[in-house]
């Protein structure tokens, strides 16, 4: 009897503990992140992600797009008067319960500014990321 009981409850514990590693969700998670500059600071950038606006990023802020596994085409456009034509484009591919990481970082030259996105490891996510303040995407402000 004791080496039934033992079995099952070392049983229980595997499983257990694997299903605590492994996650078996449906979704993946993409991270977007803006660095805090001076330069384009007053520019907030409406975010889209497979043409579905998900929220106008600020400067030093960062926000959280759920969606599901697959390709997803992720694109950038400043609003204002001008007409809302693409600034930059990126396409990334999710795998289930994985999150992937979006720095977006405003380039300048003499005559404009725009937005570059790429791609970047966790761990330099997560190291720019710590300082900033999530960004509640000025939905309130911002209905169209």
């Amino acid at each position: 009897m004791k080496t039934f009981t033992l079995v099952v409850l070392s049983t229980l514990l595997l499983s257990i503990n694997g299903k605590s590693q492994t996650n078996n969700t449906d979704e993946s998670y993409i991270y977007f992140y803006r660095d805090g500059q001076f330069g384009g600071a007053l520019s907030n950038y409406k975010m889209f992600v497979d043409d579905k606006k998900v929220c106008k990023i600020s400067n030093d802020r960062w926000f959280k797009v759920t969606v599901t596994p697959g390709k997803h085409d992720i694109e950038a456009k400043i609003g204002g008067t001008s007409i809302m034509k693409k600034e930059t484009s990126l396409s990334i591919v999710t795998e289930p319960g994985k999150s992937y990481y979006i720095s977006c970082d405003i380039k300048r030259s003499v005559t404009r500014s725009r937005m570059e996105m790429e791609e970047v490891t966790e761990n330099t996510a997560k190291r720019k990321m710590a300082d900033m303040k999530e960004d509640k995407c000025q939905e309130e402000d911002d209905k169209n």
